[in-house]
């Protein structure tokens, strides 16, 4: 079984890092699937994937607020170019899939959808189409009738697919968003501070920037300083290391009154999430997802407007996370979680209903269930 999986660059991590996930769930239940990874742009036009890499980045850092008005009007812009950017990647995209021939294309990204689904019965060998979405939210441009299943985060989201945009329910599983399967396996957690170097008697807090660690750490560190609980930090800058030395200087700077461990890119993610008590950070899809598998509610701090807004009110709307919109909320709101234990427990409860820590497998186990 020859199976391709497409996504993109463009937009962080999270879509590729999702891509990889889907590949370790198909290997654990085909062991013998040959799967292959690659980015449609690359091969569609390299310049406009610079582009559009550049434009994007450029415009969550500097003018966050013009893409949530961008994402806002996704109905407009679906109705303006869909069918446009379809037959154009379809265009662009065929000698590459005839040349690959695979039995099965997973995306994780949307841009290149249209143009798989317009290709499916079109190259000479064809093909079933699986997406797997990767933010608790969706936009017209993963909407296409030739997609043969969709793998989802949650109950709601598959509602939404069916009542807004008529997607036979048949064609939508609940698998969770797809994390990497390390998460799927039992974690005991105060073993895992004891070899992390954390105090086993005081919370940990866990502050993330996603992959491009795009986040106003030292802001998150300032809240938490006015605090006089008994707390663990740690920090994880992802990809962005000039944060890490900006905050390592900081910190020795400002003498920091609890104990905090910084990092930048860490491959054991999975054990941080399970030792910890509160997620504080930007509600990417993946992050979500990892939290909510080990079972840990969120502070949201300062969401980018776009998928990070539309994640926030999934997660405060089902009651899993607290908010953060200012700074000076911050001490206030942990502190009502670290004092509030009935709260915090409920938060936990509803976390642990949306834990889906084998998703991966689950997308595998249904794609190419019956193909075998």
């Amino acid at each position: 079984m020859k199976i391709l999986i497409l996504t993109e660059s463009i937009a962080g991590t999270g879509h590729h890092k999702a891509a990889e996930n889907v590949a370790m769930g198909i290997t654990a239940v085909y062991p013998k699937a040959q799967i292959h990874i690659d980015t449609s742009l690359s091969h569609a036009n390299p310049l406009l994937e610079q582009i559009t890499s550049k434009l994007y980045m450029g415009t969550i850092r500097h003018a966050a607020k013009l893409w949530g008005w961008a994402y806002q009007r996704d109905q407009e812009w679906s109705f303006l170019g869909k069918q446009v950017l379809r037959k154009y990647m379809a265009k662009k995209l065929f000698s590459y899939i005839n040349n690959q021939s695979p039995d099965i294309i997973v995306s994780t990204h949307a841009f290149c959808l249209g143009g798989l689904a317009e290709l499916k019965q079109k190259v000479t060998k064809p093909f079933r189409l699986g997406v797997a979405l990767t933010d608790y939210c969706v936009n017209p441009f993963w909407i296409h009738p030739e997609v043969d299943h969709y793998f989802v985060g949650a109950l709601e989201l598959k509602s939404i697919m069916v009542e807004k945009y008529g997607v036979p329910e048949a064609k939508i599983s609940v698998t969770g968003i797809p994390i990497d399967p390390r998460y799927n396996q039992p974690f005991n957690k105060q073993e895992i501070r004891k070899k992390l170097n954390v105090d086993v008697d005081a919370p940990l807090f866990l502050v993330m920037g996603g992959g491009l660690g795009l986040a106003p750490f030292i802001d998150v560190l300032k809240g938490l300083a006015v605090l006089k609980n008994k707390m663990n930090i740690c920090v994880i800058t992802g990809k962005n290391k000039k944060a890490r030395e900006e905050i390592g200087s900081w910190v020795l700077e400002a003498s920091y009154p609890h104990p905090i461990q910084i990092f930048d890119y860490v491959t054991n993610m999975e054990e941080w999430l399970n030792a910890s008590d509160l997620v504080i950070g930007k509600p990417g899809g993946l992050t979500v997802s990892e939290a909510l598998a080990c079972q840990v509610p969120l502070l949201i701090y300062k969401p980018i407007p776009g998928q990070e807004e539309r994640n926030s009110q999934f997660l405060m709307n089902s009651q899993m996370a607290l908010r953060v919109n200012r700074d000076s909320e911050l001490p206030l709101i942990v502190e009502q979680f670290l004092t509030d234990p009935e709260k915090s427990s409920m938060m936990k409860q509803r976390v642990a209903q949306f834990s889906r820590p084998d998703a991966a497998y689950q997308v595998g186990k249904i794609l190419c269930g019956n193909l075998e």
